[in-house]
């Protein structure tokens, strides 16, 4: 690990490209990043591993013993006792989405997790400043917001291409054979969290907060067999158990402060994501980097856990929405990422 570290931190002298090109980044460095690990890379950014101890933080936080255990056990031991699957990959390493989009880096599912947590408890602050409230469950937020993408550990990814592989056990998306459920393709790693959280014997309410964050209470609730409760349906038949069944008019607050947390993806996924993943390929193009290549896959990994894809389209936006700027950004996180580095 330090050798990783001594290679990236020191400060790169710029090898200066022809008049009007991209200035490039010496061989040696760019070597040192593709020689990287996800583990490695997420570990000594100083974005991804801030953002891993701050989750850490709160799951210590929950003051129910006997659940922070448990969560933490998932989270620095997963395995699916439903799928007989212990994890190769890390909870800390892992992305937070399947394919190129939100948070698509090694980190980017506790940074994903800690966003939404950060986002429902000052949720509940205002609700319990506004509405003078009293006992708002924190601990069900917090250990939801943790679980939701916990199946997430197994979209490991591919030390061939640099893209995320999934496991042959994990289940197909729901819809055609399985059944109906609100977006379809919600089935696979909800069907693994929901059914190991009812393997395992959490709470009820535990394992509709964790649902919530995928279906909203209300709305998603049961239309045409498709919503909440079918889904939960679903993960029930895969562990052979009676369904839970979610009852209008009995519904926890708590549920809703975790379906706003996570509905907020369509700008993190198909704005933020997508624009930053595209910008560091034009970088890596500009490089002689091949489009798509497991070389410019590797960048995107290091760029992104040294600062986040938020950031890359802040910088785009600031610029008028101007691609070079944020090119700019990225290509300096290249050349010199020393105040990005854990600090030794």
């Amino acid at each position: 690990m330090r050798r990783f570290l001594s290679a990236l931190c020191v400060l790169p002298v710029l090898l200066l490209a022809a008049p009007g090109q991209a200035q490039s980044v010496p061989e040696t460095r760019l070597k040192a990043i593709f020689e990287m690990t996800p583990e490695q890379m997420a570990s000594t950014g100083a974005w991804t591993k801030s953002a891993y101890d701050r989750l850490l933080a709160h799951i210590n936080s929950i003051k129910d013993q006997k659940l922070r255990e448990f969560v933490l056990e998932m989270v620095q031991r997963p395995e699916s006792k439903v799928f007989n699957a212990k994890a190769t990959q890390s909870y800390f390493a892992s992305p937070a989405a399947g394919g190129k989009g939100h948070h698509y880096y090694p980190g980017g599912l506790p940074v994903h997790a800690l966003e939404c947590i950060e986002i429902a408890l000052a949720w509940a602050d205002v609700n319990d400043k506004i509405h003078k409230l009293k006992k708002t469950d924190r601990d069900i937020i917090i250990a939801a917001l943790v679980l939701h993408d916990w199946a997430k550990v197994w979209y490991e990814w591919d030390p061939k291409t640099g893209l995320v592989v999934k496991p042959q056990w994990y289940p197909q998306s729901w819809g055609g054979e399985r059944g109906k459920a609100k977006w379809k393709w919600m089935g696979e790693h909800g069907a693994v969290v929901y059914a190991e959280l009812m393997k395992r014997g959490v709470s009820p309410s535990l394992v509709v907060a964790t649902a919530a964050s995928h279906f909203d209470p209300h709305w998603d609730l049961d239309k045409e067999g498709e919503g909440l409760n079918p889904a939960l349906a679903e993960a029930a038949k895969i562990v052979n158990m009676p369904p839970i069944v979610v009852q209008p008019g009995k519904q926890m607050a708590e549920w809703w402060l975790v379906t706003y947390t996570d509905s907020a993806w369509s700008y993190s996924h198909y704005i933020a994501g997508h624009t930053a993943l595209n910008i560091i390929e034009q970088v890596a193009v500009d490089l002689g980097l091949k489009a798509g290549s497991l070389e410019a896959n590797k960048l995107s990994w290091f760029v992104l856990t040294r600062i986040s894809d938020y950031r890359i389209y802040e910088e785009y936006q600031s610029a008028n929405f101007d691609m070079a700027a944020a090119k700019k950004l990225v290509l300096s996180v290249l050349q010199d990422s020393t105040a990005h580095e854990v600090k030794r």
